[in-house]
């Protein structure tokens, strides 16, 4: 369950704002022949929904209906008596508290009748109780996946989630610069004390995760307790800020000689993101911008960002190399390099262009 402040300010998310991504996905739609789009989420699937909404559930799942024409409709397996809440946090699209949603929207696409053609955001990994449900109240009603029809509308970028992007990295960053070495003695303290401070910055969200050990272990892991940091370790903060989510990576060293190249590769870092560009691929950047660092190897990397129902989703790496896509505005981005022989971890958010379309 959630455990940070989840409330939808106007001026953070205007109105308008989500009534023109609702209207750029109905265009979408109206051009790929879709009658309606089925949008589902749930605690880790809540970022196509909170696109549309500005809603983020805290618990339990439901599904998003966006007609063609027309307002949206969100179904809930929440209760009534939250219904009051939902509405306050999620101000635009009617609400249906049911056990059975994908039952009652069925049938209300049945009632309203012409639905010949029903696209269902990422249907491969739609829960199949909910699809029997559908397709139980719509018998006849061809069903497609629409996760191009969203892609399509999704790629634009407005000033809104921009705000939100670079405000949840912000607080991220901010997080993890509140840790002093000096005075934090295990993992507990380490993870507490960045937790503990977006927190207090108003993040919905945080999941943090540390590597300890980096000499023995790069891999980050969710730990707390009173477990001994080694002489070099690394924080990653997942953070969410009204439904937007960046991850933000930081590496100390107990060595002062350390400390310089993880200095110097942190300058290097925010030059890199500051950087980036569409006009090649992002395997190639990375190898010329690496090869600009003195006395650095590029370990590993991948990029992430959301294209769908999952808030960070991976696009890139090593393994799946490929040309930068066009539509991506913005991504996360998280590297692993030795520098002067000091292993290095960092993750940050890379803006690609500032053009805006509200």
């Amino acid at each position: 369950m959630r455990r940070g402040l989840m409330a939808w300010d106007a001026d953070e998310i205007p109105i308008p704002v989500l009534r023109e991504r609702i209207a750029r996905l109905q265009a979408a739609m109206a051009v790929a022949g879709q009658d309606a789009l089925i949008v589902y989420t749930n605690f880790v699937r809540s970022a196509a929904v909170s696109y549309l909404t500005a809603f983020s559930p805290y618990w339990a799942d439901g599904i998003l209906l966006v007609p063609r024409e027309g307002e949206p409709i969100f179904a809930t397996t929440l209760s009534k008596r939250v219904g009051s809440w939902i509405q306050s946090v999620k101000p635009v699209g009617d609400l249906i508290n049911s056990p059975s949603p994908g039952t009652v929207l069925g049938q209300r696409l049945a009632v309203n009748g012409g639905i010949q053609c029903l696209a269902i955001l990422e249907l491969d990994a739609f829960p199949a109780g909910l699809y029997s449900e559908l397709t139980t109240a719509l018998p006849g009603v061809e069903i497609v996946d629409g996760s191009d029809t969203f892609a399509s509308a999704r790629g634009a970028f407005d000033n809104v989630e921009r705000m939100l992007l670079e405000r949840a990295d912000a607080i991220a960053q901010a997080a993890l610069g509140h840790l002093r070495i000096d005075t934090v003695t295990d993992v507990g303290k380490a993870v507490g004390t960045v937790e503990e401070y977006a927190r207090l910055q108003g993040a919905e969200e945080i999941y943090t995760a540390i590597a300890p050990d980096l000499d023995s272990d790069r891999r980050f892991l969710r730990l707390s307790g009173n477990r001994p940091l080694g002489r070099r370790f690394a924080v990653r903060a997942t953070v969410a800020y009204k439904g937007t989510w960046v991850r933000r990576t930081k590496t100390w060293s107990q060595d002062d000689a350390d400390r310089r190249s993880l200095e110097r590769a942190d300058i290097w870092f925010d030059g890199l993101l500051a950087g980036i560009g569409l006009d090649r691929s992002l395997q190639d950047q990375l190898t010329i911008a690496t090869g600009n660092l003195g006395g650095a190897h590029l370990a590993d990397w991948m990029a992430e960002t959301s294209v769908g129902t999952r808030p960070l989703t991976v696009i890139a790496s090593p393994s799946e190399a490929e040309e930068f896509s066009r539509r991506v505005p913005a991504l996360v981005l998280t590297l692993g390099l030795h520098i002067d022989g000091v292993p290095w971890c960092g993750a940050g958010l890379a803006i690609m262009h500032r053009k805006v379309a509200a």
